[in-house]
């Protein structure tokens, strides 16, 4: 028998439900499994309300999921289709309830998807929802049956008939049957691997990252105070691990595949790179590499370097996305691939045929020899990172979004192909980091974190560090001028909140997926802008008024756009043009949207700029130019930038409310908050910060106080390694 499958229109709209595509405007759009799903459940039910719990059960089944994977799907719609979740034309949110689909629906059968001779009837087009018809699952009727009777007899050329032997017959059915069992058994969707258990292995809390492991020992980086450590895979006592190397050892990338040798990163004075070494683990000499970029977007020194299967090389990438392969003498240097940003994690399948790695877009894939490189999970866009295959190459486990474990099925057969979507492996209230199989194949290593911040006020003449407004988990925080309200992005989550200044009255203006960052308030204390890390993890700016009412910013823009800042009359916004992570090699300046004319200008000589920030007397632009190469002022009267001697890494940079003073901060082992004049002088340290834990979406954050006091998030919650018990049946 043949199944009936559905074409579903709306607008510009196809939705193929056969051949499991969507088409927009005459072009067919890459869309994720579970998304089509979704999609495909809410236009068989056009007009009416489905709750999550019944999506959840129609798309993912038993899997272990929460309303986060299902967001994620909706949002991921609403982006392919052009939709808003303020003023859906498509697919309507009903808070905490459910969704659904409010397009104006046509069906019609897909006759591609039928055998000939069978009747397609046609749903017509209609101004009103169309329901999909109620025997839309049944198969459709069949085609006449050979000519055969119950008797085993069959009709020969002339009308006679000659009986089949009996036992002929019955060996025909064993053996059709036996062979038909066969092809379900090779064919079979084999069980999906679930996480059954979990065993803590450290209990400081302090925030770390793992590195390597032996199969006897994990070796991991950890912050406050900044070493390398190691400790045994049942737990114990954790034991630094040094290195003789020049410079500051500061992070282990990995380790060869004998556990002979380490891959270790030094950050030197006079040096903006990371160093790179490989270190004999029981000692000897250490050997230098090409430096690669200091730190990524998140504070975090980068994962860049890894070893070959035989140890005998290593791979790296450079800050515009070339990957290089080179012997750990440094001979036999040679380019594999490009991919246009910068690249970590290069991890070998176990049968050495493939390499996988991620970039800021996710992750890769390319043949060993570098040829063939290409996206995976083309659907996800970004959010996608840190990936190893298990020892047997069954599962490749990797983070996705929500900082969850995943897994791709790798496991393949005569007659069997892995399935296409990743398993979600877990899914609670631990945020994970990079992970490591174990040796065993059993067993998954990772970090679990706890994420939650406590807001601090920084005296800066005590050095004293008190609870602000109540101590609650936020950053970014912005003050009216009017000095009668606050708004704040709070942490993990990331909605933007309005309160009053006290703290109270608080309403929240943006809602999830998306996290705002960087509210400013407009000199007239009516409006706010911001920026907001979406789902597919490019950025975009908004503006909105006090209420949470959209408002007009600028065009359509598909470029990255961050940190918005209002001019001191209110009349125009400089913003950040580009990606915010700062070490790709994608183009980026800085620009201004007047409000009125809404004629968009680029800043003169703002290539490679970020962190915009207008000065309140309106003379002064200020950005961090490039990656770790300090701050510069752009002079309204002058046309020219100019640049301030602060030396090492800066983020968040700040005026002081009276202009004369810029603030920034640094994180790592000079840690604090630091303050230099507008008109030149030396920087100084007004906050020591060395030895605190901190957090926040990039892992820190700054913001000053109407009386020029820092606003830290201090961190609050807790990161420990554990033991994961994959099982596999």
């Amino acid at each position: 028998m043949a199944g009936k499958f559905f074409i579903f229109r709306f607008d510009d709209v196809e939705v193929h439900e056969r051949e499991f595509t969507l088409v927009k405007a005459g072009e067919t759009l890459a869309v994720e499994p579970k998304a089509f799903r979704v999609l495909l459940t809410l236009l068989r039910n056009p007009g009416k309300l489905i709750g999550k719990e019944e999506l959840l059960n129609a798309v993912w089944g038993d899997a272990a999921v929460t309303d986060n994977s299902l967001a994620r799907s909706i949002a991921l719609l609403r982006r392919l289709l052009g939709d808003e979740t303020r003023n859906p034309r498509y697919i309507e949110t009903v808070a905490t309830v459910g969704y659904r689909f409010i397009g104006k629906v046509g069906v019609s059968e897909d006759a591609s998807g039928e055998l000939d001779g069978v009747a397609k009837p046609v749903v017509p087009v209609s101004g009103e929802p169309a329901a999909v018809p109620a025997n839309w699952q049944a198969a459709v009727a069949t085609t006449a049956p050979p000519q055969t009777n119950t008797s085993g007899d069959h009709t020969e050329p002339g009308g006679k008939h000659k009986r089949l032997p009996g036992w002929l017959m019955s060996g025909a059915v064993v053996l059709a049957a036996g062979l038909a069992s066969a092809i379900w058994y090779l064919h079979r969707p084999l069980p999906p691997p679930k996480i059954t258990g979990y065993a803590q292995i450290t209990y400081d809390g302090r925030r770390k990252v793992l590195g390597a492991t032996d199969g006897s020992r994990l070796y991991f980086n950890q912050s406050s105070p900044h070493l390398i450590a190691q400790i045994a895979v049942n737990g114990g006592e954790t034991a630094p691990l040094p290195f003789a190397i020049p410079g500051v050892v500061d992070w282990l990338m990995d380790l060869s595949p004998d556990g002979s040798s380490a891959l270790v990163g030094s950050l030197e004075e006079g040096r903006t790179g990371m160093g790179q070494w490989v270190v004999p683990v029981l000692g000897g000499a250490p050997r230098r590499l090409e430096d690669t970029p200091a730190v990524n977007q998140f504070g975090w020194p980068i994962d860049g370097t890894s070893f070959s299967p035989d140890g005998a090389s290593v791979i790296y990438s450079d800050a515009a996305g070339q990957i290089v392969l080179s012997r750990i003498d440094g001979s036999g240097k040679r380019k594999l691939a490009h991919v246009g940003s910068f690249a970590a994690g290069f991890r070998w399948s176990p049968d050495g045929k493939v390499i996988r790695f991620h970039t800021p877009d996710g992750l890769w894939e390319m043949a060993q020899d570098g040829t063939g490189a290409h996206r995976l999970l083309s659907g996800w866009k970004r959010g996608a990172c840190c990936g190893r295959w298990t020892p047997d190459g069954s599962f490749y486990l990797f983070l996705g979004p929500g900082s969850q474990i995943f897994a791709l099925d790798e496991r393949r057969g005569f007659l069997r192909q892995p399935p296409s979507d990743p398993i979600e492996l877990t899914n609670g209230p631990l945020h994970w980091g990079p992970l490591i199989p174990g040796r065993d194949g059993k067993t998954i290593f990772a970090d679990g974190q706890t994420l939650r911040g406590e807001l601090v006020r920084i005296d800066t003449k005590s050095d004293n560090a008190q609870p602000y407004l109540g101590g609650i988990s936020a950053e970014t925080i912005s003050f009216s001028p009017d000095g009668n309200s606050v708004a704040y992005v709070a942490f993990p989550g990331g909605p933007l909140w309005k309160a009053s200044r006290d703290g109270s009255n608080r309403i929240q203006l943006t809602q999830p997926p998306g996290y705002a960052f960087n509210p400013r308030w407009s000199p007239d204390s009516r409006e706010i802008v911001y920026f907001l890390f979406g789902p597919d993890g490019h950025s975009s700016i908004h503006r909105i008024s006090a209420d949470g009412t959209p408002l007009w910013l600028t065009p359509e823009a598909t470029e990255d756009l961050a940190d918005p800042e209002w001019s001191p009359d209110g009349k125009k916004i400089v913003f950040a043009n580009g990606p915010v992570a700062y070490y790709t090699s994608s183009k980026r300046d800085l620009r201004i949207v007047d409000l009125e004319t809404r004629q968009v200008t680029v800043v003169p000589g703002s290539d490679g700029m970020r962190s915009p920030r207008w000065s309140p007397d309106g003379r002064y632009v200020l950005a961090i130019q490039g990656a770790s190469e300090g701050l510069a002022l752009f002079d309204f009267a002058t046309r020219q930038w100019r640049k301030l001697p602060v030396s090492g890494d800066t983020e968040y940079p700040w005026f002081s409310h009276d202009s004369r003073s810029v603030y920034f901060m640094r994180v790592g082992r000079n840690q604090g908050v630091f303050r230099i004049p507008v008109e030149g002088g030396k920087e100084d340290r007004v906050a020591d910060m060395s030895d605190w834990h901190l957090t926040g979406y990039f892992g820190f954050s700054m913001t000053l106080d109407p009386d020029d006091a820092p606003l830290v998030l201090r961190d609050a919650g807790s990161d420990d390694i554990y033991a994961l018990t994959l099982e596999e049946k």
